[in-house]
């Protein structure tokens, strides 16, 4: 069923912030691309898109992977609520 396919989902996107989350290397990438992303805001120009992309592939097929999976969840649902906790916790080691 759909359900535990998502949850799989939010379950190895959660792995794969606290991995980041564990590694400075790639929490600062995260961060800088956080940062771009927040500068842009609903204006992103070319430059800003083309910087997010390079620094989520930057980051890994599973960071890429498990940030779209953000996408694709109903924002109130308890894998939201869980995919967005541990998003969270990574974007708080961001200062």
């Amino acid at each position: 069923t759909p359900a535990i396919c998502a949850n799989a989902q939010v379950e190895s996107a959660k792995k794969t912030f606290q991995s980041i989350s564990a590694d400075p290397a790639k929490t600062k990438k995260y961060c800088e691309m956080a940062k771009v992303m927040e500068d842009a805001g609903d204006q992103a120009d070319e430059a800003s898109v083309a910087k997010i992309q390079t620094l989520i592939k930057d980051l890994g097929p599973d960071f890429g992977r498990a940030w779209n999976t953000g996408g694709e969840l109903d924002e109130n649902s308890e894998d939201a609520k869980v995919y967005n906790a541990a998003l969270d916790e990574l974007s708080n080691k961001c200062t």
